[in-house]
């Protein structure tokens, strides 16, 4: 493993971890152990620098709901490398409201619509866009990064305005709106050290798995994951459009590539040709970007 910087997401905790970092390497790590389960967490080595905060973001966890309403909050952490600071934001948001292209009855990826799912991410949008203009209002690099279950190239591929009443998202939002393309709302450059880049997406595995990586970026096609699904492709069962980069501030990312995790995507029952079980590692697969600083 050659990440200087780690995100976890659906972690326990500090000792999950620090089980999955190379040995030989010394680690800083970034955790919580409340907010029920599907923690997240930061390794970062510490020849990178040191971590001068690391905060648990509640606000993303939206407190307002009932306990057994709220979702993940997130997680941020700043490093000082080379005299500079690098503020990272790891989010794990609200899952089943993945694609405005995916119609239906029951608007399921329609973020303004009455899918629940979709209706509690909604309140996420107004938090997030909050960390990210607070902690980029000194000019300073800084990066969004993880689970976001909602494809934002699918986002961008949509187009149209970001709001339902057309309003421009660098102002409030007014009470009778409501957020079409979350991407377009947290990204409206106000301040204008706010302003994100997304990172491209790329499944350099063989031909195929890259073909549909980029195809997937405006289609929402139900084969493209069933095939990057398959061990000779990417092998995780939810392989495309959950999860990215973005950065800000300065901060450049090279293409944000799958890591394939060929068949220990898959989880079997133990068979006579194999006494124990197969366990998934994961449902995703790694995804891993250059950022230059």
């Amino acid at each position: 493993m050659r990440a200087d910087v780690i995100a976890f997401q659906e972690v326990s905790g500090e000792a999950a971890i620090r089980e999955v970092l190379p040995e030989g390497v010394d680690y800083g790590v970034c955790t919580f152990d409340d907010h029920k389960v599907q923690r997240l967490g930061f390794a970062w080595r510490k020849t990178l620098g040191d971590a001068i905060e690391c905060e648990v973001e509640s606000a993303l966890s939206l407190p307002n709901l009932a306990e057994k309403d709220r979702v993940r909050p997130g997680l941020s952490v700043s490093l000082k490398a080379d005299g500079k600071t690098i503020r990272l934001l790891s989010v794990h948001l609200k899952s089943s409201c993945v694609s405005p292209l995916e119609g239906g009855a029951d608007q399921r990826g329609v973020l303004e619509g009455s899918n629940v799912a979709c209706q509690t991410l909604q309140q996420q949008v107004k938090p997030l866009e909050t960390w990210i203009e607070r902690k980029s209002a000194d000019g300073g690099a800084f990066v969004v990064l993880g689970d976001f279950n909602r494809n934002l190239w699918h986002e961008v591929a949509a187009d149209g305005p970001a709001r339902t009443d057309g309003s421009d998202p660098k102002g409030d939002l007014p009470p009778a709106a409501r957020v079409r393309r979350l991407l377009a709302e947290v990204n409206d450059s106000v301040p204008a050290s706010s302003k994100l880049d997304l990172a491209e997406p790329g499944c350099p595995i063989n031909p195929v798995s890259a073909a549909i990586c980029e195809a997937a970026k405006t289609t929402a096609n139900r084969e493209h994951s069933k095939e990057l699904a398959r061990f000779e492709n990417l092998g995780c069962r939810n392989p495309l459009g959950l999860d990215h980069v973005l950065v800000g501030g300065g901060a450049v990312a090279d293409v944000a590539e799958k890591v394939s995790i060929g068949r220990l995507g898959r989880t079997l029952p133990p068979s006579a040709a194999r006494p124990d079980a197969l366990l998934s590692v994961s449902d995703h697969c790694p995804l891993v970007a250059t950022i230059r600083f």
